[in-house]
């Protein structure tokens, strides 16, 4: 009876180690891994583009708004869906000043999916932790002109690069700063005409929000 007992006991034991082995090494990763929302504002600098762009607008400075869903984790690799907005982008006030072509209500969007590269946690001793950007999506620019000639109305493909960090405040805000290149990777028709190429940078700062 007793000789029964004892490697009754001890498989039973073995299971409990086990599953408390299992749940010591799960739960740490569980807590850190995290999906957030990330607002953010910043400024659009230079830029170039062949669409339309009457009021000679694509290098200006132009304010940035738009909203993130990043998952971060204690690992390299992670992932990010961005929505932006640059209001006014074929908007140029000097010009405007002198004789307006472009109405008002013109703008340029982007929508963007990207693989973030990020040092692991241990490399940075829980500061500002570096990160890369790689992906593609969409641009999408619209702008009507005061004489209704050229209207713009053009989506294309576009390729999104950049560098930035994060870093968290308490566990459940965080901070971004981001700085992101993004290009379309349509090429314009030989005929000419109204093109396909637009390019511009931005910098950000965003909140990291766990929803």
């Amino acid at each position: 009876m007793t000789s029964r007992a004892c490697p009754e006991r001890a498989r039973r034991a073995s299971r409990r180690a086990a599953l408390a082995l299992l749940i010591l090494f799960a739960a740490p990763r569980a807590a850190f891994a995290d999906f957030f929302v990330v607002p953010f504002a910043g400024m659009k600098f230079g830029g170039s583009t062949s669409i339309v762009d009457l009021e000679l607008a694509s290098g200006k400075k132009k304010l940035v708004l738009g909203i993130a869903a990043r998952t971060v984790d204690d690992g390299i690799i992670g992932y990010e869906v961005e929505f932006a907005n640059i209001a006014g982008f074929f908007g140029n006030a000097e010009e405007a000043a002198i004789r307006p072509l472009v109405k008002s209500g013109n703008y340029v969007n982007d929508l963007t999916g990207s693989v973030v590269l990020s040092l692991p946690p241990g490399f940075t001793g829980g500061g500002l932790r570096p990160y890369a950007v790689i992906g593609g999506g969409l641009i999408h620019a619209q702008s009507e002109d005061f004489f209704d000639v050229l209207p713009v109305r053009r989506t294309v493909a576009a390729l999104n690069l950049g560098v930035g960090a994060i870093g968290m405040i308490t566990n459940n805000v965080g901070v971004r700063f981001d700085l992101r290149h993004l290009r379309s990777l349509a090429s314009d028709p030989p005929t000419g005409g109204v093109g396909y190429q637009i390019a511009y940078s931005r910098f950000t700062i965003g909140l990291l929000l766990r929803p």
